[in-house]
C-alpha cells in the first residue's frame, strides 16, 4: 500500500521549500526529516514521481576577480 499523498505541484510544501533553498543538499536532509520520517529514499522517490529536477548546474554566485593595485 502506498502511503504517500501527492499534492498539487503549485501548493506542495516540499517542492516550495526545496525551490527556495540555497543549499539543496542540507535542505533535502531537513525535508526528509520533517516530512518523510528521515527517509531519504522516500524523499527521492517522491521527487522522482513529482518530476522535480534537482540537477541544476547553474551557480548563481559568481566569484569576482581580486582587485590588484599597481604601484
Amino acid at each position: 500500500m502506498n502511503n504517500i499523498t501527492y499534492l498539487n505541484k503549485l501548493n506542495d510544501p516540499v517542492l516550495i521549500e526545496l525551490d527556495n533553498a540555497i543549499d539543496k543538499k542540507s535542505s533535502k536532509k531537513m525535508i526528509a526529516f520533517k516530512y518523510f520520517n528521515n527517509d531519504m529514499d522516500l524523499l527521492n522517490s517522491y521527487l522522482k514521481n513529482s518530476e522535480y529536477s534537482t540537477n541544476v548546474s547553474i551557480n548563481p554566485i559568481r566569484p569576482k576577480a581580486q582587485l590588484e593595485f599597481t604601484f
